[in-house]
């Protein structure tokens, strides 16, 4: 065994340290493979530094850049046993996975590379989920996606009670067919106690059930949370918004359809009288709420009256009906308060000095419209 294979166990046994990923970069560089140590330093510099910030952006494009010409090569390792592979931090971290082969091929793949995260693809309808929620190395995985995967009831249950996932953090259920009595009975209960972030969008019917249960997960931190596309009455949004279980969200996904001809849940709230959870909000997402140029103007004064300055830096506008008094908001707001790294402004069509004006008052910000 070289010093690398040795650095290489160390990672997979302690993913989570970014020192062992470091260390063995610099014994890539004194071994011959500069490209791989400077993509692992890229990585690991862009997850370390501030979300969505220009350093986190320069790092990413570095290390795309070296990426791309060598995917394949330095995915090799997991070839045999994965549909889809992606790098974070330096090493396949997140892996698409057959369900039917994965209890058969788990063993081998996460011996060679520190995965984290996993999606579930059914490549026949006939794949029983027993055998995969009893894989013990599940215990290795913090994030599981299942993301359009058809499932039965009973198969809900045996993902909500699976034993080798308590150290989940994030399950995606994106249009996925959760029966919301399943879904109250997790979030109210004690299942996948570490779970702190939760994709729901596209589960259309799930307003009524998330109201209700969110508002009495008192016991649940949720940092991440995806609710876009999901019908909500105004009453329900703002029952959810005003959830313990919220209060700390980092990440908060909100979008409506607009095509819908269904008015957003947001679209008549004033945002201003403290709806919205800001305290640790870094990225918030509205697209399509129709929320307009008052929305928008109460959001601003929202944070503008804050004490301290709001956390937010990525923050979604998108088709939501902003005109010039929305854009003369967000352009006269506070830089003390509020310092966007990224803008989705797409669909309200934006005047090139309006664009102009928002790209000067962030001017680390990227502006999309």
């Amino acid at each position: 065994m070289t010093d690398g294979d040795a650095l290489r166990g160390a990672i997979i046994a302690q993913p989570d340290d970014d020192t062992l990923r470091l260390v063995y970069a610099d014994w890539l560089d004194e071994n011959g493979q500069p490209d791989r140590a400077a993509f692992i330093r890229a990585q690991v510099w862009a997850a370390q530094a501030d979300p969505f910030g220009p350093e986190a952006r320069k790092h990413a494009a570095t290390a795309k850049r070296l990426l791309d010409p060598a995917r394949q090569a330095w995915a090799k390792r997991v070839h045999p046993w994965v549909l889809a592979a992606e790098f974070r931090r330096g090493f396949i971290d997140h892996a698409t996975v057959n369900v039917a082969t994965f209890p058969r091929d788990a063993a081998a793949l996460f011996a060679a590379e520190p995965v984290r995260s996993l999606r579930m693809v059914r490549t026949a309808p006939e794949h029983e989920l027993d055998p995969f929620f009893g894989t013990p190395q599940l215990a290795r995985v913090t994030r599981l996606d299942l993301t359009n995967l058809w499932v039965a009831p009973y198969e809900i249950e045996l993902l909500f009670e699976c034993p080798h996932l308590a150290p989940l953090t994030d399950l995606g259920l994106r249009n996925t067919p959760v029966p919301p009595d399943r879904l109250a009975a997790l979030l109210i209960g004690t299942a996948l106690p570490a779970l702190a972030g939760l994709d729901l969008a596209d589960v259309a019917n799930l307003g009524p059930c998330l109201a209700s249960a969110l508002s009495r997960a008192d016991h649940r931190r949720f940092a991440r949370l995806d609710l876009s596309r999901i019908r909500f009455t105004s009453h329900e949004i703002k029952q959810i918004l005003a959830s313990r279980c919220l209060r700390n969200v980092e990440e908060l996904f909100l979008g409506w359809m607009p095509q819908s001809g269904r008015e957003g849940a947001l679209t008549h709230l004033d945002l201003s009288f403290g709806i919205i959870p800001w305290n640790r909000l870094r990225t918030l997402d509205l697209n399509g709420q129709g929320v307009g140029d008052p929305g928008t103007e109460q959001i601003v004064m929202e944070l503008n009256r804050r004490r301290d300055p709001a956390p937010l830096r990525r923050l979604s506008l998108a088709n939501n009906r902003v005109r010039a008094d929305g854009v003369r908001a967000l352009i006269h707001s506070d830089s003390t308060k509020l310092n966007l790294y990224h803008l989705d402004m797409s669909g309200n069509g934006l005047t090139l000095s309006q664009r102009a004006a928002l790209q000067t008052r962030f001017p680390d910000a990227v502006i999309v419209d």
